[in-house]
């Protein structure tokens, strides 16, 4: 089965600078194409999408400058969604700097951690992300399931920007939260520019996470958005604190093994080669 992975990350700590990063043991390091290589093993991963690493808003631009020198000479980056500061004045300039890249196809810029819950719906965030059309970007909805009413709101004001919604939309599947998430991914499902990634969940599940308990969240999606707009992602490395990269696929692959093989090459490959322009 080819898999194109659309969720995963690499860091330079050396060179870039990552302020979430700090006090974060667990991750605090630097990940590098050859240890990606060395998690997918033997599982046919022919092609990944680089999200940003939420770095500091003036290594954007060098962030972007390393990932694409690394897809030069290692192959598996075949796109890139970078970090924008799409809320401020200077988002327009920071967009013409990044579409010099050609692998630039989307933009990241993340409400998971912001401390205001309506931070999708402020109008300053509206227009930059009405920016992104100009440029032929994707725009990459990372928000929790508390965010997600701000989120729809984003989405119902950009009829013009195709929007990935990353990690399933945050459920808090530790906390046995299921309404009202399940009822934003039935409203978010319903505006055709957004496709969801399957990726982040093992990470909101508590320590001793169990396929079965993640299946009626995975179960949900398939529901609302159709294995037509559903992708794949590892949310590589950050996964590891709970999941080797094989014990997510093994899990996502299990919770989904009643579909066809022709829904599974969706999921897994077809949807993001289209999504992305792979």
């Amino acid at each position: 089965m080819k898999i194109i992975d659309t969720h995963q990350h690499l860091w330079d700590t050396e060179n870039l600078d990552y302020p979430w990063l700090e006090g974060f043991d667990l991750l605090r390091k630097r990940y590098t194409a050859q240890d990606y290589r060395e998690a997918i093993a033997d599982l046919n991963v022919v092609k990944s999408v680089h999200v940003e690493g939420d770095p500091a808003e003036a290594d954007v631009v060098k962030e972007v400058e390393w990932l694409t020198q690394i897809s030069e000479t290692d192959g598996m980056i075949g796109a890139i969604a970078a970090a924008a500061p799409l809320e401020k004045p200077n988002a327009e300039a920071v967009l013409e700097a990044l579409v010099e890249f050609p692998l630039v196809v989307g933009v990241r810029r993340m409400a998971w951690h912001h401390p205001d819950p309506q931070f999708y719906a402020t109008p300053e965030l509206i227009e930059g992300v009405k920016l992104l059309a100009k440029f032929n970007l994707s725009f990459e909805l990372c928000a929790n399931a508390m965010q997600l009413p701000a989120a729809i709101a984003l989405v119902q004001a950009t009829p013009d920007v195709r929007h990935a919604l990353n990690h399933c939309g945050g459920p808090d599947i530790k906390g046995g939260q299921f309404e009202p998430w399940a009822a934003c991914m039935r409203e978010l499902a319903a505006f055709e520019n957004v496709h969801c990634k399957v990726s982040g969940i093992v990470t909101t599940a508590s320590e001793n996470w169990t396929p079965e308990a993640l299946k009626p969240y995975i179960q949900q999606l398939v529901e609302a958005f159709g294995y037509e707009r559903l992708m794949f992602g590892s949310d590589w490395p950050v996964c590891t604190v709970a999941a080797t990269y094989q014990e997510w696929v093994d899990a996502l692959l299990w919770a989904v093994e009643e579909a066809s093989d022709a829904e599974k090459n969706s999921l897994f490959y077809e949807n993001a080669s289209e999504f992305y322009n792979l």
